[in-house]
């Protein structure tokens, strides 16, 4: 978020900037697929792709791609970067006109989908030319079928992308072109019930590392804004009755259950076992836990339910205070989610 708000506080004042994202990973490079850097006139960047050789060589040669005003495809290598990882890939590097007719639009759009935690997709159409030249087509699709920038394709394939969704892909498209669907927007949505002392240390964890952030409590004094300054959300229900129902919860979220009470945890993690939630973890001794899944079993949930959630929630790492146990719940969620991925 902080790279594409950077990016337009410069379309803003006028300023071009080269784009650099990684489109093409193989073996075990620096960084993902679609991680992407900004890079100014004066070399200095905003965000990273993995730092050491690989963004050095990247900076370079997007202050080329400033110079020449031309879009470029730089391939890379790791070991002939020195580098001890052995992977490689493609890295896209574009340049940015800030007096574009659509750039504006497209960053403000861009800028808010991510502030206000919905789905989109970037769509790129790639043509190489001659060296490392290229030149590219860009368009932002969001989830409501709202496309910004240069459409790629048709419309109803656009559209069609909107409805069903998609995945980090580079395929080719004709003998000249390539088109890269990269998904932009939520990684995840974390929803923490309880607001105490180990979820008020989670969330910052958590909206640091790209997750959407709600905080659910029924105490007023605890769910408070002072206390969850970097929350996308806070939701106060007047109880934890029923509190799973009027969220939007799917595949794609992560349910935390962090509350004050056996019974309070319980009742939440009833309710998180009947929805789609992609992961569900609830923090307490080996003893709670298998207290509230007896209880469960007894209301007739099955064992290979049950199997599914995390719990005691966290990795491992002998946590014991709330700093340490927020990090090793961030840890299993980055780890879930990052196999989710792949």
């Amino acid at each position: 978020m902080e790279t594409v708000r950077t990016a337009l506080s410069l379309v803003e004042t006028g300023e071009d900037f080269a784009w650099a994202t990684i489109i093409e990973s193989r073996g075990s490079s620096p960084r993902h697929v679609d991680t992407s850097m900004l890079v100014r006139t004066d070399g200095s960047t905003a965000g990273t792709i993995g730092g050491g050789p690989l963004e050095a060589a990247v900076i370079e040669d997007s202050l080329q791609v400033l110079e020449s005003r031309g879009t470029r495809l730089m391939q890379f290598d790791s070991a002939r970067l020195g580098m001890a990882c052995g992977g490689g890939g493609l890295v896209l590097i574009e340049y940015v006109d800030a007096a574009g007719p659509e750039t504006l639009e497209f960053y403000r759009a861009l800028a808010d989908l991510l502030r206000n935690g919905r789905k989109g997709w970037l769509v790129a159409a790639i043509r190489e030319g001659d060296g490392q030249q290229a030149t590219v087509e860009k368009c932002l699709v969001d989830a409501d079928g709202s496309v910004y920038g240069d459409p790629v394709g048709s419309m109803e394939d656009l559209l069609e992308l909107a409805r069903s969704g998609g995945t980090y892909d580079l395929r080719a498209t004709d003998e000249s072109a390539m088109t890269y669907v990269q998904p932009v927007g939520v990684r995840g949505t974390a929803y923490v019930f309880g607001a105490g002392h180990c979820g008020e240390r989670l969330v910052p964890l958590l909206s640091a590392v790209g997750f959407f952030t709600v905080v659910i409590d029924d105490r007023p004094d605890f769910a408070a804004q002072e206390r969850f300054a970097t929350a996308d959300r806070i939701v106060i229900p007047e109880s934890f009755d029923g509190a799973l129902a009027t969220l939007p919860v799917d595949d794609d979220s992560y349910i935390v259950i962090l509350t004050r009470g056996h019974l309070h945890d319980l009742n939440v993690l009833r309710q998180a076992l009947r929805t789609e939630a992609g992961y569900v973890g609830m923090m307490g001794s080996d003893r709670k836990v298998a207290e509230i899944f007896r209880a469960l079993r007894d209301e007739g949930f099955s064992p290979q339910t049950l199997a599914g959630i995390h719990a005691p929630i966290g990795l491992p790492i002998g946590a014991e205070t709330p700093e340490e146990i927020a990090i090793s719940i961030a840890a299993e969620l980055i780890q879930v989610r990052a196999d989710r991925s792949r």
